[in-house]
């Protein structure tokens, strides 16, 4: 019943992380799109106006340059793989959360079998390694210090926790 709480924990975790991660890269996606949107549409609105032809050109060549310039800034940090990658990540952890307290819930005798607790435990690892990109480290460290104590953390948590209460010794000096 110890090993489905801790579990439990990591997983609800690993939910949150993932949620704030996602909320992150999509402002950010968001944020930058927003200049394009506004680019392409200033530049439709000048094209039909009656502007003198060769500040129009230097104009469109300013705001299209910029425009690829922040676009190919979005495909090189893969902002859409890592905004859908959290999303189903978050999703499917949310399921395996709720499906560790529906167990623990229909079995408060204390008495689960081992082979759920097993399938579980896969379950997560199985999750965790479909987990292509890292945490954003300011949103590590805002659940480290607001969950720190109360919840078990992901192995990957716990050890930055450790790690910066200087717990850890460097042995390699």
């Amino acid at each position: 019943m110890e090993t489905l709480k801790v579990y439990g924990d990591k997983s609800y975790i690993t939910t949150i992380l993932c949620d704030l991660s996602y909320n992150y890269y999509s402002f950010i996606y968001n944020i930058c799109l927003l200049p394009t949107i506004l680019g392409s549409s200033v530049l439709t609105i000048l094209n039909s106006s009656m502007i003198d032809e060769s500040i129009l050109k230097k104009i469109n060549i300013v705001v299209n340059g910029l425009n690829t310039i922040i676009l190919a800034l979005v495909n090189s940090y893969r902002l859409n793989d890592r905004i859908n990658t959290f999303k189903n990540i978050k999703t499917k952890f949310n399921k395996l959360t709720h499906l560790i307290e529906s167990i623990t819930n229909k079995n408060s005798d204390g008495e689960i079998d081992k082979a759920i607790i097993e399938n579980i435990i896969n379950e997560y690892d199985r999750l965790y390694e479909d987990i292509t990109y890292q945490f954003p480290n300011h949103i590590k460290q805002k659940v480290i210090k607001k969950w720190g104590g109360l919840k078990t953390l992901p192995n990957s948590l716990e050890i930055e926790n450790n790690y910066s209460k200087g717990d850890l010794v460097n042995t390699n000096v």
